[in-house]
C-alpha cells in the first residue's frame, strides 16, 4: 500500500467512525475529506459478510479492494479458437444463468457423503471438467459460446474454480479429500490453547517406536578365527522423551523385528532406575561437556517418576503389561493415543526426524523414509563393505543423546533441556516438587516383575527334594530342599521376566523363603524368559538338542549361528543373524559362527517308538578323552 492510500484509508476509516456515532454527514465531510454521497456506501460494504463469516468492518475500506465476486456485465464478442484474451468473467456469466450446473459442480468437488455424485475417492480437476461439459451441453450452450470457443475447453478455468470452492471450507475439503497425515495435521495450528498444557519437567513422557532407517550389520567369529560381517534385520529404537523440556530420559535399541512388551517396559525401567554413564567408544568421539541423560547428569532426576505416560495407539496390544506391572508401581496415569495422530506426541516424533535425519539417512546404507526417498542403492552391499556395525551405531546414538540434552531449544527460551530441568530444580519459589522413588526402591533389581503361585513337588516316598517348576525348569534352594512340609503346598514367586536364573519365593502368609535357583545349567548364563520359551519350543521339536551337562544357552546361541549349506553368499539369513545377536547381549556371551556337522536327520536314531536324539558324550568330562596311542610314552 502506497501513502497515498494509506492516507486515503485512514480518512475513511475515522468518516466510519463518526457516521456509526451519529455525527452530521457535513461535518464528517469537512473534517475528513470524504464525499458524504459515499459514506452510506461505504457503510454498507462495511456490513457486507466476508468469506471467513465475519464482517469486512473496515477491511472494505482499503483502496481497490473487492468484497465481491467480479460479475460480467458486458456482451461476449466472437472469437477464434486461439485468440486470447475478452472471456473475463464467463464462468461466472455462466452459472449465473444455469445455477443448476453450479450446484452440480459443488456437489461433485466437496463429495459429500450423502450428495456423492461421483464414488471416487478423490475427484480430479479434469474429471470435474468432463462433468462440466456434460451439463453444459444438457442445458443447449451452443458450439459457438464459451467454453466450445477455447482451446482446451475451459479447462484451466475450471481448475481455478475448483481450488476456489475447495479453499472455501479448508477442513471439510482435507477431511474428505486427503490422507491420514493430512487429517492429523488438522487437529493442531488451530490458535485455540490445548486441553493439556505441560509447563513443568516430569509432568508427561511421550514414548514412542521408530524403526531405524538403515541397514546395520554385526561381527561374528568364524571357526578360522577371523570375523564376518553378517546383515541384521531392521531395528527398531524406542525412546522417552520428556514434553515440557523436550529431555530425551532413556532409550533402547531392539534386536527384534517388532516391538514387544519387554522393550517398552525396559526403556521405562531405565528411565526411571538406571543411572546414564557415558558408553566406552571405540569411535573417534567425545561426549560434550555437562551432556547426558538427566538420570546421570541430574542427582535429582534420579529416580524420578512423571505423572502422564503419553503412548501411540499403534502399541494398544502391550496395554496390559504397561497398565498391570508399570502403572501400579510407578502410579502414573496412561493416555493412549488414536493410531496414527502422531501429533499427540510432538517432540518424540520431532526427535526421531532429527535421529534420522543428522544420523541413519546420512549412512551409505539408509532405506531412506520410503522406497522412492532417500533409499541409497546397494544399501546392502554398501553396509557390508563398509562395515557399518550395529554396536558403532549404538556409540553414535548415545553421544547424539547426549548432545541433545544440551543443545539450546527455542521452544523453551534457548534453554537446553537440562538446564530447563536444573531451573525448575534450583527456583524454590516456583513450588515444583519432582516425585522420586524412595531409596530402597532404587535399589532393586526386580522392578515391573511378575508375581505366580506356584506348587512345591516331591517326596519322601521317591526320594524327592522340596522343588518348584517355572517354564519347564526345577528350581530349589538350600532352605527349600529341608522343607518336606510344603511338599503340595503353593508359593508365590516373584519373576524378573529379564533374568530366569532365580526367583524370590514367598509363603501365602507372605514370609520371604529366600531366592530358588535353577537347577542343572540353567543358572549359568543370563537368559530372559522369551529365551526360555524359544529354547524349551525348539527341545519339544526336536530341534534342539541339549544335554544334562549343557548349558542351554549357549546351546542357543550356537543353534542360532549355526551355518548351514545355502546358496547365499551371506554366512547367515538377517533374521537368524538378529536373534543370535539379541541372545548374545542380554547372555553377554561372544558372537561364533557354528558350522553344522550334519542334517537332523543324521544325528538321531530312528527307534521303534519315537526318535531319539543322539548324544555323542561318552563321559562326563567336558572335553573327549584322549587316545592311548596318542599318549603312550615314547622313546
Amino acid at each position: 500500500m502506497s501513502r497515498e492510500q494509506a492516507q486515503k484509508f485512514i480518512a475513511r476509516k475515522e468518516a466510519m467512525q463518526l457516521y456509526f456515532a451519529d455525527q452530521r454527514v457535513k461535518d464528517i465531510e469537512r473534517r475528513t475529506g470524504v464525499p458524504w454521497k459515499k459514506l452510506a456506501s461505504m457503510a454498507q460494504k462495511c456490513l457486507h459478510v466476508a468469506p471467513d463469516g465475519k464482517i469486512f468492518g473496515f477491511r472494505a475500506l482499503i483502496p481497490h479492494i473487492r468484497i465481491s465476486r467480479y460479475q460480467r456485465r458486458a456482451e461476449f464478442k466472437d472469437k477464434r479458437q486461439h485468440q486470447q484474451g475478452g472471456q473475463a468473467g464467463a464462468l461466472g456469466a455462466m452459472l449465473a444463468r444455469f445455477p443448476d450446473i453450479e450446484d452440480e459442480l459443488v456437489k461433485c468437488i466437496r463429495q459429500d457423503g450423502k450428495l456423492k455424485r461421483i464414488p471416487e475417492f478423490k475427484l480430479r480437476p479434469k474429471d470435474l471438467h468432463r462433468v462440466f461439459i456434460q451439463c453444459v451441453k444438457m442445458q443447449g450452450i451452443s458450439e459457438s459460446e464459451w467454453p466450445f470457443t477455447t482451446q482446451y475447453l475451459g479447462l484451466r478455468t475450471i481448475q481455478k474454480y475448483m481450488a476456489h470452492v475447495l479453499n472455501e471450507n479448508f477442513t471439510k475439503s482435507v477431511i474428505s479429500r486427503e490422507g491420514p497425515i493430512a487429517k492429523a495435521h488438522m487437529s493442531v495450528g488451530t490458535g485455540h490453547a490445548p486441553f493439556l498444557i505441560f509447563e513443568e519437567p516430569y509432568d508427561a513422557v511421550e514414548i514412542d517406536a521408530y524403526r531405524i532407517d538403515a541397514h546395520l550389520t554385526v561381527a561374528f567369529q568364524t571357526p578360522e578365527g577371523t570375523e564376518a560381517e553378517v546383515l541384521l534385520e531392521r531395528l527398531w529404537l524406542i525412546a522417552a522423551v520428556e514434553r515440557a523440556g523436550t529431555a530425551i530420559i532413556g532409550y533402547d535399541v531392539v534386536y527384534r523385528s517388532e516391538v514387544t512388551s519387554d522393550d517398552v517396559l525396559k526403556v521405562i525401567r531405565d528411565a526411571v532406575m538406571k543411572k546414564w554413564q557415558p558408553m566406552a567408544l571405540t569411535l573417534p568421539l567425545n561426549y560434550p561437556s555437562g551432556g547426558g541423560l538427566p538420570s546421570g547428569v541430574i542427582p535429582e532426576a534420579y529416580g524420578a517418576v512423571w505423572n502422564l505416560l503419553l503412548l501411540d495407539g499403534a502399541l494398544a496390544h502391550l496395554s496390559h503389561a504397561v497398565h498391570d506391572r508399570v502403572r501400579k508401581q510407578l502410579g502414573f496415569v496412561i493416555s493412549w493415543g488414536a493410531p496414527g495422530h502422531f501429533e499427540r506426541r510432538p517432540n518424540v516424533e520431532r526427535t526421531f526426524r532429527r535421529i534420522a535425519d543428522d544420523i541413519f539417512k546420512r549412512l551409505p546404507s539408509t532405506t531412506g523414509s520410503n522406497p522412492y526417498n532417500g533409499r541409497a542403492p546397494d544399501g546392502e552391499a554398501k553396509a557390508l563393505r563398509h562395515k557399518i556395525r550395529a554396536c558403532e551405531a549404538e556409540q553414535i546414538l548415545d553421544v547424539y543423546v547426549a548432545q541433545h540434552n544440551v543443545t539450546p531449544c527455542e521452544g523453551i527460551s534457548y534453554l537446553t533441556p537440562l538446564e530447563y530441568i536444573r531451573h525448575f530444580l534450583d527456583n524454590q519459589r516456583s513450588g515444583f516438587m519432582l516425585r522420586t522413588l524412595p531409596e530402597a526402591s532404587k535399589q532393586e533389581t526386580h522392578m515391573f516383575s511378575v508375581t505366580e503361585e506356584v506348587t512345591v513337588r516331591g517326596g519322601a516316598k521317591d526320594g524327592r527334594r522340596p522343588y518348584i517348576q517355572l517354564d519347564r525348569v526345577h528350581y530349589t534352594s538350600p532352605v527349600l530342599v529341608e522343607l518336606g512340609n510344603l511338599i503340595g503346598e503353593k508359593l508365590l514367586v516373584e519373576i524378573d521376566e529379564d533374568d530366569m536364573r532365580q526367583v524370590k519365593a514367598y509363603l501365602k502368609n507372605g514370609a520371604e523363603l529366600g531366592f530358588l535357583t535353577a537347577k542343572g545349567r540353567w543358572s549359568t548364563s543370563k537368559h530372559s524368559r522369551r529365551t526360555r520359551k524359544a529354547i524349551n519350543s525348539l527341545m519339544s521339536k526336536r530341534v534342539l538338542v541339549v544335554s544334562e551337562f549343557d548349558d542351554p544357552v549357549r546351546a542357543y546361541l550356537a543353534h542360532l549361528s549355526e551355518q548351514h549349506k545355502q546358496r547365499s553368499t551371506s554366512p547367515l539369513p538377517r533374521k537368524q543373524a538378529t536373534n543370535a545377536t539379541r541372545v548374545a547381549k542380554e547372555s553377554d556371551l561372544p558372537l561364533k559362527i557354528v558350522r553344522a556337522t550334519g542334517t537332523q536327520e543324521e544325528n538321531l536314531i530312528v527307534t521303534d517308538r519315537f526318535i531319539a536324539p543322539t548324544n555323542k558324550r561318552r563321559s562326563l568330562m567336558d572335553k573327549e578323552p584322549p587316545t592311548l596311542r596318542m599318549v603312550k610314552n615314547r622313546r
